[in-house]
């Protein structure tokens, strides 16, 4: 049923499209300022800039004196940005104050006007502290989400005017409408191995469930780490300290009570068979070897005159005398070919003897001047701890790697273990021989040292982690 005679004024229509009008002007100026925010958000290129960006343009567009912005990091937000503010000390109580107060809105979920109005029931007792302390009239705290997620907070502080509502919403508006292109930002700002932790948390997330994810994954991880450790078997190696040693070693001696005239060899040097050592003076050798001949035509001539006068008591003098004289040049002229001191092996090392320094100094026959040591027949011989011998094989095999040259290794085969220990370093260890499977490198020598590592045969994680310290509990605990 409607009234005919019911008639409108004219100036109530104008007054109602005056009013929409404005509203409307009112939501498009707000729509714009959250547009103007929008965009310069988004052209910064740094987590920062844009966070320093989207605080301050709150603040100019809403006459705030200070809008802070906070950023969630495991369950307690972190003050990031202050408007219009490039740095700022993150131990300063105030700023520990103001991300009180943010976490007071995460926390309830919810945008926090204080003060608050009468109708609304929410927790506002961190930002009464705060706006007592810092003498702060007016705050507004919106959060700010991605998706169903809070990331962060907006904190607002005014003195001259409380925050409305509208202001509320054109603030969580802007903020939400940034969200993504901050995310995106604080991951790229975010170091590598975060971005990793990151991606494999996301990952075992579809995995594993969204909650506790981390949790699972350790617990999986852990019990994985323990059938490993007590199922599957490992090569095993002992390690021990090593020397290359030879079984020939040669001592040159003095052949006769002599005189050193020349040094051809220091320690350390190799040396070749026939080679030149040392030379002993010959010049008291020659002069008696020029005597000797001498006499020696002496006792012909006089046997050629018994001869010829037929005194043959007298011939058998001289031949007896010749005969002496013949001896004596031989003995001497042994003494000359021994006065050259040569190596007597195919190829060796010499381990003592620095005579160069002694030329011209008498030695006595027999005295030693030289050891050498053959590079022929070099063997590893490891110094196996009393903890680990009964672990050798008699027939195992090994790597070595030798000090001077540890970049390569080179394969053995233990040949026999030493019934006796010896000590070293204040510890029974027994000498292991082994020889070299693939023939032995022309650089060895007799005295170098390295690490060796013999095969002990198949263990299982467990028992190389353990068994010396279950070892050392059986034998305190034995009875």
């Amino acid at each position: 049923m409607t009234n005919a005679n019911v008639k409108l004024d004219p100036n109530d229509i104008i007054k109602a499209l005056q009013g929409a009008l404005k509203t409307t002007n009112a939501k498009i100026g707000q729509l714009t300022n959250v547009f103007d925010i929008v965009q310069k958000v988004l052209e910064k290129e740094k987590f920062k800039q844009a966070a320093l960006t989207l605080a301050s343009e709150i603040a100019d567009h809403h006459k705030a004196e200070r809008v802070s912005f906070g950023w969630l990091k495991h369950d307690y937000i972190v003050l990031k940005a202050i408007s219009h503010t490039d740095h700022f000390e993150k131990k300063m109580q105030i700023v520990r104050d103001l991300e009180g107060a943010m976490e007071e809105a995460y926390e309830q979920d919810a945008s926090i006007l204080f003060p608050p109005p009468e109708n609304i029931s929410l927790a506002t007792r961190m930002h009464e502290s705060y706006s007592q302390t810092y003498n702060v009239g007016y705050m507004l705290s919106v959060p700010v989400r991605h998706g169903d997620d809070i990331i962060g907070i907006i904190t607002c502080e005014r003195k001259g005017m409380p925050f409305s509502d509208e202001e509320a919403t054109e603030i969580h508006l802007a903020s939400n409408l940034c969200s993504a292109r901050l995310m995106e930002l604080y991951h790229k700002s975010s170091w590598f191995g975060a971005r990793m932790a990151r991606s494999m948390r996301k990952g075992l997330g579809k995995l594993l469930g969204h909650e506790h994810t981390w949790a699972k994954f350790f617990s999986i991880l852990g019990i994985a780490l323990v059938l490993f450790a007590t199922l599957y078997p490992l090569e095993y190696k002992v390690s021990s300290p090593a020397i290359l040693k030879t079984d020939k070693i040669i001592y040159l001696t003095a052949p006769f009570d002599g005189y050193i005239d020349s040094v051809f060899v220091k320690p350390g040097d190799v040396v070749y068979k026939d080679q030149e050592i040392l030379r002993l003076d010959q010049e008291e050798l020659k002069l008696e070897e020029a005597d000797l001949l001498a006499q020696e035509q002496d006792n012909r001539q006089e046997i050629q005159k018994a001869q010829a006068s037929r005194e043959l008591a007298e011939m058998r003098i001289q031949q007896a005398k010749l005969e002496q004289t013949l001896a004596r040049l031989k003995t001497v002229r042994y003494k000359l070919s021994k006065s050259t001191i040569r190596a007597t092996v195919d190829s060796a090392i010499i381990v003592e003897g620095d005579l160069q320094k002694k030329i011209g100094a008498p030695v006595n026959q027999g005295a030693e001047l030289f050891q050498m040591a053959s590079i022929e027949n070099i063997y590893v011989e490891s110094a196996v701890s009393e903890l680990e011998i009964a672990n050798i094989p008699e027939d195992g095999e090994g790597l070595l790697a030798i000090k001077s040259r540890p970049d390569s290794v080179y394969r053995f085969k233990t040949e026999r273990i030493s019934p006796t220990a010896t000590v070293k370093d204040q510890e029974n260890t027994f000498p292991v021989r082994s020889e070299f499977i693939d023939g032995v490198p022309s650089w060895f020598r007799p005295g170098m040292t390295g690490i060796s590592k013999i095969y002990a045969g198949k263990k299982t994680l467990w028992w190389i982690l353990s068994h010396q310290a279950i070892d050392y509990l059986r034998l305190k605990l034995w009875w």
